[in-house]
């Protein structure tokens, strides 16, 4: 989060948590676009860029929500469904408490990049 924050990025807001919480919807609500990051296991490529559509009814609140009961909850509460995506960044190395791996480094900077472009491109 912090590299993406050193890009100032103009109309970007940026927010990290260990693992989406309800409270998230009211952050998602107030925006058009939301990007969700996290590390992936198992991707072929470096990363993946994929549409998020909010799950079909407002889950049972639970301290694991993915991004889909955040959408949910953002349209069943605030009545606000922003478009929404998922960066997955693959990653290697997932022991608690372990750096990023040199392969990881690289696939972060190169999703960082498209990040950027992709942003630039959706402001008004």
């Amino acid at each position: 989060m912090e590299r993406l924050k050193r890009r100032r990025l103009r109309g970007v807001a940026c927010d990290a948590n260990y693992q989406l919480n309800v409270e998230d919807a009211l952050a998602c609500a107030g925006h058009d676009t939301v990007i969700f990051v996290d590390a992936a296991r198992g991707l072929r490529r470096p990363f993946t860029f994929t549409e998020v559509r909010a799950a079909g009814s407002m889950p049972a609140m639970s301290h694991a929500l993915g991004p889909e009961a955040i959408l949910a909850i953002a349209a069943g509460l605030y009545g606000k469904t922003p478009d929404a995506r998922l960066l997955a960044i693959r990653g290697y190395r997932w022991t608690l408490g372990e750096g990023l791996s040199a392969k990881a480094e690289a696939n972060l900077a190169l999703a960082l990049d498209f990040l950027e472009g992709f942003l630039k491109e959706a402001r008004p």
